[in-house]
């Protein structure tokens, strides 16, 4: 499996690891975990930080992946997605034509400190995200 997704702040944040090649299908898995993630938290607003450093292949088929992501960048309750970890120009283009269609809060960052520290600067309310990196 090319993916570990668990709570990093429970009910508020969502870390989503990928590693080694993702396909369509893990993706639609993801999607579908991330989903019920998001649907069984009690906070308003779910972020989900993705580290994508460790990814060495993932699909490029943009009209599935949109499919895959409607269920995600439709749900209410989806706050900031933040992709980290790897500078990809392919990747970046195909998560900004994707949440650009959902119009959802959207960041690429290469690493998990800019990642974390933007978090923070977003959503006060959460506590200091760079105590938990070690994570």
């Amino acid at each position: 499996m090319g993916y570990e997704i668990d709570w990093l702040v429970a009910g508020r944040v969502i870390k989503a690891e990928y590693f080694d090649e993702l396909d369509l299908q893990t993706m639609i898995e993801i999607g579908d975990e991330l989903v019920t993630m998001i649907d069984s938290a009690d906070s308003p607003l779910v972020h989900v930080l993705m580290d994508t450093e460790r990814v060495t292949q993932y699909p490029h088929q943009v009209a599935q992946l949109v499919k895959t992501a409607n269920n995600i960048y439709r749900n209410p309750r989806i706050g900031w997605s933040i992709v980290y970890g790897r500078e990809d120009r392919l990747m970046k283009f195909v998560m900004t034509t994707i949440t650009g269609m959902f119009k959802v809060r959207f960041r690429i960052f290469n690493t998990k400190e800019d990642a974390f520290a933007f978090l923070n600067s977003v959503d006060q309310e959460l506590p200091d995200l760079s105590s938990l990196q070690a994570i």
